[in-house]
């Protein structure tokens, strides 16, 4: 019976298996298995932002702070948050990665 490796994402190039960490999200990551280029999805990195920004403004309006205060320090919190959701997320919902380098033009894909 085999058994079947539950741990990582896995390589879309190769299907090899990448253990997950927050390296899965630097610039000059690459499958350890054929060194092939890899990045997560930008949506992804797009809802963990998004997700740490609304955290932060939600602790300081339950704070009862909501002046120009909430503005100044919610940005800083943000990032905070950010840090630890970008060592924790990938273990609650794995990213999906994509071979090759992330193109800053949006392409129809048409043919």
């Amino acid at each position: 019976m085999s058994e079947v490796q539950t741990h990582g994402v896995q390589c879309p190039k190769c299907g090899g298996r990448i253990p997950v960490s927050k390296l899965i999200f630097r610039e000059s990551f690459r499958c350890v298995r054929c060194q092939t280029p890899l990045y997560v999805s930008g949506a992804y990195s797009r809802v963990l932002v998004l997700l740490s920004a609304l955290t932060s403004l939600a602790i300081f309006w339950l704070l009862g702070v909501r002046d120009l205060r909430l503005f100044l320090f919610c940005l800083p919190l943000a990032f905070l948050i950010l840090t630890l959701v970008v060592r924790v997320a990938p273990f609650v919902i794995r990213p999906r990665l994509y071979a090759g380098r992330p193109s800053s033009i949006t392409k129809l894909d048409l043919s």
